[in-house]
């Protein structure tokens, strides 16, 4: 996709906020290639400002806690991607339907940073003669730490039942003041 200035954005905003034109004539009159995104500008406009529209030199690399934050609220709340990106202050909302989607496929370990570049091709020598013996403590640990994950996992799926029983009771006003309770 490509980079527009901040001022260009801020001109098409405030094109489509005086109401004379629509997402899809806007970028067509600027040839912007998808009208989708006139309408997310216009969202982060809405919720973030000014400040939302400038452009990031750098890709934000959110901690796994604040990921498993989003996914739960999202998972337990009737919150829509959109609008837990702007109560997060996230610039697009498909990263988190996409760790909504790393999460559902791969449980907590799709959130977790994953290691980036060519996996190394060099066989790991051993040096030590008893490797039957490590093999099996090796895949106890494994077997030990899938458990553990496994239990993490069911314990998180009560844990948003209950938040959803919470939420369910809720006013909506409640519900805005506790996620804004969670905001960094």
């Amino acid at each position: 996709m490509a980079k527009y200035k901040t001022e260009f954005k801020m001109k098409v905003v405030k094109e489509y906020l005086e109401g004379n034109m629509g997402c899809k004539e806007l970028a067509k009159k600027y040839s912007i290639p998808a009208h989708s995104t006139v309408r997310i500008w216009v969202n982060t406009y809405e919720s973030q400002g000014y400040e939302g529209l400038e452009i990031k030199r750098k890709n934000n690399k959110y901690p796994f806690e604040f990921k498993l934050n989003a996914v739960n609220l999202y998972l337990t709340g009737e919150m829509s991607y959109q609008s837990l990106a702007n109560e997060l202050k996230i610039n697009n909302p498909s990263m988190i339907a996409r760790w909504v989607k790393e999460f559902r496929e791969e449980g907590m370990e799709g959130l977790k940073e994953k290691k980036r570049g060519i996996p190394s091709t060099m066989p790991k020598t051993d040096k030590n003669k008893n490797r039957k013996n490590k093999k099996s403590k090796t895949e106890e640990i494994s077997e030990l730490e899938k458990l553990r994950e496994e239990n993490y996992y069911l314990q998180m799926e009560v844990d948003i039942l209950k938040k959803k029983i919470q939420f369910a009771q809720m006013t909506e006003s409640e519900i805005d003041e506790y996620l804004r309770s969670l905001n960094p």
